[in-house]
């Protein structure tokens, strides 16, 4: 817990800031600029950046170094990463949950509460997932290579299902999928979601144990 203090502290002026942004983008939705669901995309925008930029300054300060040698160690430093990260992550949803709640209960967005929360856990489980690559290869390779690889990884996937769509398209759509895969898709993306943050929190461990500081 230490440690997660320490990132909050470190991060104040920029978790504010994060909270500005997302009050003056409520008001352009209110105001009709922007659809609602850009505040659920932002909470992902959050909890991918304010880890990355937590590492940032660890780097910088060579903090690393100091904080294995505390009694926590190297184990602490992960474990703290990864907390800090799942609390930007559901300490946003909730910002965002709140807003779109009152969007909809106000009549300023069509959604039904319901709809709200599924799309905000679906952000959360981007958000996890997205945690779940980044850290590790922050842990291997730090903030600098990591960005260039993430860019890498996004452009190859986006750029892949643009491929398949736009193909699928040309030649022959594909099939409709079973009724109880929709039904049950919630739920195991929630599940590759979680499981997937867990599994990268111990390959993290395994990594970092190894790492030379």
């Amino acid at each position: 817990m230490g440690f997660v203090y320490k990132d909050f502290l470190v991060l104040r002026r920029q978790i504010l800031l994060y909270l500005l942004f997302v009050g003056v983008y409520a008001a352009l939705v209110i105001s009709g600029v922007f659809g609602p669901y850009i505040l659920p995309a932002l909470l992902v925008v959050i909890g991918l950046m304010l880890p990355m930029s937590s590492m940032s300054y660890d780097d910088l300060a060579r903090w690393d170094k100091y904080a294995a040698a505390t009694p926590f160690g190297r184990q602490g430093i992960v474990a703290g990463k990864y907390l800090f990260a799942l609390l930007c992550i559901l300490g946003s949803a909730v910002l965002v949950l709140i807003l779109m709640l009152a969007l909809s209960l106000t009549g300023l967005m069509e959604a039904s509460a319901a709809e709200t929360c599924l799309t905000v856990l679906g952000c959360i489980g981007s958000a996890l997932t997205l945690d779940a690559i980044l850290l590790p290869l922050l842990f291997k390779f730090g903030t600098e290579k990591s960005r260039v690889i993430l860019m890498i990884l996004f452009a190859a996937v986006f750029g892949g299902s643009a491929v398949v769509g736009s193909l699928t398209e040309k030649f022959s759509p594909l099939p409709a999928p079973p009724s109880w895969l929709l039904a049950s898709l919630p739920v195991t993306l929630a599940l590759i979601a979680v499981g997937g943050f867990v599994v990268s929190y111990f390959v993290s461990q395994a990594i970092f144990a190894k790492k030379e500081l």
